[in-house]
């Protein structure tokens, strides 16, 4: 994994100018799945998703997954490891990058959460993510409402909103702790 583009996304999410490179350095500093960050886990795994190179993107590469319309949004679905503990309180960003390779009619809409990876599936963040041709990154933030284990959160997005085929690049997932002033954050709304 190239560390310095990663480093170069990180300072893409900041929209201050000035002190861009300062704000991406201390942001860097609170990314807690560093071991996972191109790593997605798709299930189920029929058709089975492939990697493919991804020029646009930190690291260079991807995972593309073909997805089918289905019952609940989560019956296809990628997830990739949190890595480290969260707790009430902290600030917590997700980042990701996606595009679609081939939308369904309507476009792409996928839900993403930030989550128990499993029963009760309790959510930390969530929300719902246009997913367009071309590589951009997407992401989510917030405050947590109780403790997280890292071990036992995941990131999940949800694919079977549609007969398409989703790229996914790298996952970035940062714990801001207490003190972190939420209007430094990237604008996540779309």
């Amino acid at each position: 994994m190239n560390w310095r583009l990663l480093a170069a996304a990180v300072a893409a999410l900041l929209m201050a100018a000035p002190s861009a490179q300062a704000q991406a350095d201390d942001l860097w500093s609170h990314l807690i799945n560093r071991g996972t960050t191109a790593s997605w886990t798709v299930s189920p795994e029929r058709p089975a998703p492939r990697v493919i190179e991804a020029s646009g993107v930190p690291g260079g590469g991807a995972l593309r997954v073909r997805a089918r319309r289905s019952a609940n949004p989560w019956d296809i679905q990628a997830t990739s490891p949190a890595g480290g503990d969260i707790a009430a309180g902290d600030v917590v960003l997700v980042a990701f990058y996606a595009r679609a390779e081939q939308a369904p009619e309507g476009g792409s809409r996928l839900p993403v959460r930030l989550q128990l990876a499993g029963a009760p599936y309790t959510s930390l963040l969530d929300g719902t993510k246009s997913i367009g041709a071309e590589w951009r990154q997407y992401c989510l933030s917030g405050v947590a409402a109780e403790d997280f284990r890292g071990d036992l959160t995941n990131v999940s997005v949800h694919l079977a909103t549609g007969d398409q085929t989703v790229d996914l690049g790298p996952v970035f997932v940062f714990n801001l702790g207490h003190d972190f002033d939420q209007r430094q954050l990237p604008n996540c709304s779309e």
